[in-house]
């Protein structure tokens, strides 16, 4: 299914709509500071020391972000943790390896939008780091369920990142509404949630893909993947991929890939 590229603005930092060699920012706009350290699972994706997505560590040296964050060339990327601004220093690691989904449909698809990124080091739990659990059954999260998003994505339409890191309260939409021809018209594909805040002038915008949907405490449901270049756009609502119908690929990946891979090895084990 495909999702009007006119209407996408990826979560991926300040930017260009994604043609092949650009990317995009998505920043939560509304919500509210997020405590700090109270989201120890959360990554920043940087190149050349900028926020270009976010991410979620899911096991001690792999971290799951949206695919079309990493689809290019990852030599540049830096993987940074224990973060609650932009400007702390954190703990910094290289991407070792980045393997996208092998189903990945890159925009105006966008589907099967996930990838693990195996850092090239292993991270201790901490106050500040900690891996977040993945979903314990395969079943996509309920519609109507009240759940929350972060990242430190753009704050105001064509505004600048979050200086902090941002979160916001959403529930999930019906997928059949979604898909009405009113809103994305048939663009939502199967595994994907659609979002909305409880205010229509509140959503994530660009530099938020790839961050966390939580809706069980505890548990990773979703990761954040496009929304409208009008984040706010009440008949284009978020979309994030949801993390359940993925876990076997998830721990199968994590399981088999060579723990002393070269960098840059790009593609699916």
């Amino acid at each position: 299914m495909e999702v009007p590229l006119s209407l996408l603005w990826l979560l991926v930092a300040p930017g260009v709509l994604w043609t092949g060699g650009d990317t995009f920012e998505t920043h939560i706009i509304g919500g509210h500071e997020a405590a700090p350290y109270s989201r120890p699972y959360m990554v920043s994706l940087r190149k050349a020391g900028s926020h270009l997505c976010g991410g979620v560590l899911v096991h001690p040296q792999w971290v799951l972000t949206a695919a079309h964050c990493v689809a290019q060339r990852t030599q540049q990327l830096r993987l940074v943790l224990g973060l609650h601004t932009l400007r702390d220093p954190g703990l910094t690691f290289r991407a070792r390896a980045a393997i996208l989904h092998p189903e990945y449909k890159p925009a105006p698809h966008l589907e099967n939008d996930l990838a693990l990124l195996q850092l090239d080091g292993k991270v201790r739990r901490s106050r500040t780091i900690q891996a977040l659990a993945l979903p314990r059954g395969r079943q996509a999260v309920a519609v109507g369920a009240r759940c929350s998003v972060a990242g430190w994505g753009l704050t105001q339409q064509g505004g600048k990142l979050a200086r902090a890191l941002r979160e916001l309260d959403v529930r999930v939409l019906d997928t059949r509404m979604c898909n009405n021809s009113r809103f994305w018209h048939g663009g939502i594909a199967p595994g994907m949630v659609c979002l909305a805040a409880e205010a229509k002038n509140q959503a994530p915008c660009k530099g938020d893909s790839g961050g966390p949907l939580v809706c069980d405490k505890g548990h990773l449901a979703g990761v954040l993947s496009f929304s409208s270049t009008s984040c706010t756009d009440i008949f284009k609502p978020p979309v994030a991929t949801a993390v359940a119908p993925y876990v076997s690929w998830i721990k199968k990946t994590i399981r088999r890939w060579p723990a002393r891979l070269a960098p840059e090895a790009l593609g699916s084990p």
